[in-house]
């Protein structure tokens, strides 16, 4: 039984703008902070403060489609919302990609590997939309009938029992935070390939094609090799685990407070680990891959998410729980 029956397009669409405008401006004045301590930012403040709500409000154009998609996952992920929010989702990252290459000065044709411009953003939905599912909407159930009670495993029977949260067993958190994980990571290693694909058929093609790369943020990075695939795996796992805390019935603020912690606790110690193994290898905390920075990008989106969520979904009105059940914030 979905957990939200009713969703109300305006204040969706508000949640959106208004979760969106937040993580657009906190990834561009971190950006600029980062400039700013390395010592090259410009030093004309007023030029700084100019740079910073141009950049949030272009970013916001792209943030806020993305999570008025996630609210509608996360309200019922049906097979047709779903597609729905997928193709707004393309279909807006393909414009602003675009738009990004005229403004900057790309000229004509970009090639046909721009249209796999905006596919890391789509994995990353199709990604949560999964581990919702299987957390709430009773998709746990119907994968453990399906494997007829591999849920009864002694590698699940060793998992606590206690629960993330009253909805939440641990066992069905880990579950849709690790398949939703192999959506998330396999649909990037896709990615990457379909990238490469559409660069040898334009490489094959009469006349030359300018190829694009946008950086910035992370919704621009496309894909991943597949030699990278266990390590995204493993950070997709923590950002959705931290996600299934924040999108059941219940939002509180120790659910944020245990998401961030999730992400910052693997992803750093992930980028910690290989530094501390033989043969140790140098390791600046302080670059964008560090232990320290690497994590910065998703607990931003993760804060975005909670705060759609809730501005969305929750606001002291009767939700329908699991079972039938209903539950009063």
């Amino acid at each position: 039984m979905p957990l939200h029956d009713d969703l109300d397009g305006r204040r969706a669409l508000g949640a959106a703008l208004g979760s969106g405008a937040l993580v657009a401006f906190a990834f561009v004045a971190f950006g600029w902070l980062r400039l700013s301590m390395a010592g090259r930012a410009p030093s004309d403040p007023v030029a700084v403060l100019g740079a910073v709500v141009v950049q949030g409000v272009v970013s916001t154009v792209t943030f806020a489609p993305f999570l008025l998609a996630v609210v509608g996952v996360v309200a019922r992920p049906t097979p047709r919302v779903v597609a729905g929010g997928a193709a707004l989702v393309y279909g807006v990252d393909l414009l602003a990609t675009l738009g990004g290459t005229l403004v900057t000065g790309f000229p004509g044709s970009v090639g046909p590997a721009i249209l796999a411009a905006p596919l890391s953003t789509v994995a990353s939905l199709l990604a949560i939309a999964v581990a919702v599912w299987l957390a709430y909407h009773g998709g746990y159930d119907r994968v453990a009938a399906a494997a007829e009670g591999a849920d009864r495993h002694p590698l699940f029977a060793a998992l606590p029992e206690p629960r993330f949260a009253p909805e939440l067993p641990v066992k069905q958190g880990f579950v849709a935070a690790g398949l939703g994980a192999l959506v998330g990571a396999g649909g990037l290693v896709a990615a990457n390939e379909i990238v490469e694909l559409l660069r040898t058929v334009a490489r094959a093609g009469a006349g030359p094609s300018v190829s694009v790369t946008v950086s910035g943020a992370w919704v621009w990075n496309v894909g991943i090799p597949p030699s990278q695939f266990p390590i995204e795996w493993l950070f997709e796992a923590s950002f959705l685990l931290a996600v299934v805390f924040v999108t059941g019935p219940r939002v509180a603020a120790r659910d944020l407070a245990k998401g961030v912690a999730v992400i910052v606790a693997v992803q750093s110690a992930t980028r910690l680990v290989p530094a501390l193994v033989p043969p140790a290898r140098p390791l600046n905390p302080w670059e964008p891959s560090g232990p320290i920075l690497t994590p910065v990008g998703d607990v931003f989106l993760f804060v975005g998410v909670a705060v759609a969520v809730r501005l969305a979904l929750h606001d002291g009105e009767v939700i329908h729980a699991p079972g039938g059940k209903t539950v009063e914030e």
